[in-house]
């Protein structure tokens, strides 16, 4: 059964009230207004013969006496029945800020059920999905499965009901142990298991070292080489050297362990950036049109780097620390166990001031992030755009906003700073009054003559090589803070699903003819609006296909599709009959190959990145791809010809010749299945019309799909299709399609022929 997060129980048993059998509700969704667009609870509830919509006003209203807290009083306004039998369907039309749930009977009437927001526009596609599929057969029971991506209870953190981020994560970043984040990060590390062990031994050794040097330096040296009574007593030649070599010997631990460190530090950032960089390339297509590129750099760069400040500076101190302070408590409660308990007095207090400082050192660093990510992507989208801003002198425009989200991060960086100041000194100083009150009590004891004065020169001195450690505790809070959201961000990306995924048993034909249907498919990048809407049609093997209509009607949406750069949320694709879901990736995209309006070169030579598509590829193939592209007498002008590097900070070339690399590198592949997405948008009508004739010898054995909006290119196609608002609403031939009077086609056509005409084009 399908029934939205929003709809409460009291619904239900006012439905019982009414003599709806609840057990028999097959789907319940929420709807926030009443059919004449008033803000309202309206719950459009599905049976397995009626149809229910009841609108009203939840109020909320004392409990009766002797009860406490609130009852939820709904007040109805509005109630209404349908039979089943008499509904064909349910649609949800959208309007510009909200949208109507609207069903159709037999005879074809729309029956208006309810108006809603954007809010609710999920739920109500939702609903209708699955009437659909109940109507269809599909679905004859109420106790159905519905799937994850519609559950809200499968996309909702069970422990504080707060949304996943992400419906391919389900990690709730509230509730999220951030130990888990640190265990898991040890797989990274155990790949070093010798120089781990070689830095622990060092660690050590240099503890042991560090916890000799005072004794040795301080009552060591006052007591039996200075005092007259002393064991060696003027020897202070040795006693300098037993220092020395102490010293020595700690300094080749701290330099073997730094070395160790770094090294594996490096090491695991370095498998932790190649890992991560992997788990993005696998990622789907919509992971990235909700991400800017800014934005991951900073995840993949800069959260790389704070691990590896955190691994590299900090982690060895911090391991150094902790020993330190273990052989120090006992050292000090061995020598003097009223001073060490004076000298350690404050210590419970401190740490429930290290988790308080943790708990807002994490929101902080959070904030701080924020801020710098939408610094890096404004920074990356301009610089991307320049020119684009210099074409419509938007620099003081471009300054504003730069101003302001570089004021917002640097506000993130103040607010960070000033609690470290502050907060940092204050905790140490509760540290430095208990060391007060030892130095004073101490100093009574040697009065009285209960300890030496190298006793008390060596207690303070131990005391104060504690404090070391017990402050550097405070200031790891810091780099542990920045390093647990680094490794949240980093694990996000590597935990994310990616939802174009290869069938376990992928179909891998030996020859694909390149057939393509497309059967009753409805798609949509986001739940709130439908981008195509039942669109079928097919192109037989060998044949051209041109798909027109007007900008944002879905045309490139369907070239995605067919090479399931996204999966159809209803319906299907199948090359040669078989569903391209079911395709292997290798068998899918071998053979198809697509030149988008959208050109991207890789930095590198012409010659690499016609070559991209086609590793493999022999000079000479790639020289003909060229020239079939028209690209080869312009690549020959250039000072190193193929060789010629192009990209960022190499030479620039035109939006027309960079197309017609494009083209040559989706030649060169040979594909059976060819899309064309205005791929010959940016070139002028003599080039346009030479590219035109290579391709119709070049396509003969392919199937060939041309996207384009000039279309006298798609005369000598085989079958065209016009695409209206996500529909096809005419099909046929370029002759017959002008045939029809009223056809969007010939509008379309008349149109532009007027405009080409104008312009002094065609005559």
């Amino acid at each position: 059964m399908y029934v939205a997060q929003k709809v409460p129980q009291y619904i239900f048993a006012l439905l019982k009230e009414k003599g709806v059998d609840v057990n028999d509700i097959y789907l319940a969704t929420y709807c926030d207004m009443d059919k004449q667009h008033n803000f309202c609870d309206t719950y459009v509830v599905l049976t397995g013969s009626k149809l229910y919509v009841l609108s009203g006003l939840g109020t909320l209203e004392k409990k009766q006496k002797g009860r406490k807290g609130l009852d939820v009083c709904f007040v109805e306004t509005a109630y209404t029945e349908y039979l089943l039998s008499d509904i064909e369907s349910i649609q949800v039309e959208e309007l510009i800020s909200s949208a109507r749930m609207v069903a159709k009977n037999k005879a074809g009437e729309s029956i208006f059920l309810t108006s809603l927001t954007n809010f609710c526009k999920a739920d109500a596609f939702a609903f209708a999905k699955y009437f659909r599929r109940i109507k269809k057969g599909e679905i004859c029971s109420a106790d159905f499965i519905i799937d994850s991506a519609d559950d809200p209870r499968e996309n909702c953190c069970p422990k504080c009901g707060m949304r996943y981020p992400n419906r391919n994560r389900k990690v709730c970043p509230k509730c999220m142990e951030k130990g888990k984040l640190f265990s898991r990060f040890g797989v990274f590390l155990m790949k070093y298991k010798k120089e781990l062990i070689i830095m622990f031994l060092s660690l050590v050794f240099f503890t042991a070292a560090s916890t000799l040097v005072p004794y040795f330096s301080n009552g060591f040296f006052l007591d039996k080489v200075l005092e007259p009574k002393g064991s060696l007593y003027g020897q202070v030649l040795l006693a300098i050297l037993i220092i020395a070599a102490t010293k020595i010997f700690m300094r080749l631990a701290e330099i073997i362990n730094g070395y160790i460190t770094t090294m594996i530090s490096a090491k695991v950032v370095y498998d932790l950036k190649k890992t991560i960089f992997g788990a993005i390339e696998k990622l789907s297509m919509r992971f990235f049109t909700g991400r800017q590129t800014g934005s991951l750099m900073t995840q993949v760069n800069s959260d790389s780097n704070a691990i590896y400040s955190f691994f590299c500076d900090a982690l060895p101190y911090f391991l150094i620390s902790v020993v330190q302070v273990a052989t120090l408590c006992v050292i000090l409660f061995i020598m003097n166990p009223l001073l060490a308990f004076l000298s350690l007095i404050t210590v419970p207090l401190f740490m429930v001031c290290f988790k308080l400082l943790l708990k807002n050192m994490e929101k902080l660093l959070a904030k701080k992030y924020s801020g710098a990510r939408i610094l890096d992507s404004h920074l990356s989208d301009v610089l991307s755009g320049i020119r684009v801003v210099k074409a419509f002198s938007k620099e003081k425009q471009e300054m504003f906003r730069f101003v302001k989200d570089n004021k917002n991060a640097a506000l993130g960086n103040q607010k960070l700073a000033e609690f470290r100041n502050i907060s940092f000194p204050a905790v140490n100083f509760l540290m430095y009054i208990s060391n007060l009150v030892a130095f004073g009590v101490g100093g009574v004891m040697v009065m009285k003559g209960e300890i030496t004065y190298g006793t008390l020169i060596t207690f303070t001195a131990y005391v104060a090589m504690l404090y070391d450690p017990i402050r550097f505790f405070v200031e790891i809070i810091d780099w542990f803070a920045e390093c647990s959201n680094a490794l949240q961000r980093l694990f996000e990306i590597y935990d994310t699903e990616p939802e174009i995924t290869e069938s376990p048993n992928a179909v891998n034909p030996e020859k694909i003819n390149g057939k393509v249907e497309v059967k009753n498919v409805d798609f949509s990048y986001d739940t709130s609006r439908k981008i195509l809407k039942n669109v079928s049609f097919d192109v037989d093997a060998e044949t051209t296909l041109g798909i027109v209509g007007h900008t944002g009607a879905g045309k490139s949406t369907i070239a995605n599709l067919i090479m399931r750069l996204y999966d159809v949320d209803e319906g299907g694709v199948y090359i040669d009959g078989i569903n391209v879901k079911d395709l292997s990736f290798a068998a899918l995209y071998e053979n198809i190959a697509i030149v988008s309006q959208e050109t991207y070169l890789f930095i590198g030579t012409i010659f690499e990145n016609i070559k991209y598509a086609k590793p493999d590829a022999t000079f000479e193939e790639v020289i003909n791809a060229a020239k079939f592209a028209g690209a080869h007498d312009f690549i020959m002008k250039l000072p190193d010809a193929y060789n010629t590097k192009i990209g960022f900070g190499f030479s620039d070339l035109s939006g027309g010749e960079r197309q017609r690399i494009s083209i040559a590198r989706a030649l060169l592949r040979d594909p059976k299945i060819l899309i064309l997405d205005e791929a010959t948008a940016a070139m002028d009508t003599k080039t346009e019309k030479l590219i035109q004739n290579a391709l119709s010898s070049l396509t003969k054995g392919k199937t060939t799909i041309i996207i384009a909006h000039r279309l006298s290119t798609l005369r000598d196609a085989d079958k065209l299709i016009v695409i209206e608002k996500g529909k096809v609403v005419e099909s046929g031939t370029h002759k017959k399609l002008l045939e029809k009077e009223n056809g969007v086609y010939r509008k379309l056509y008349t149109l532009q022929n007027e405009a080409l005409k104008n312009a002094g084009i065609i005559d």
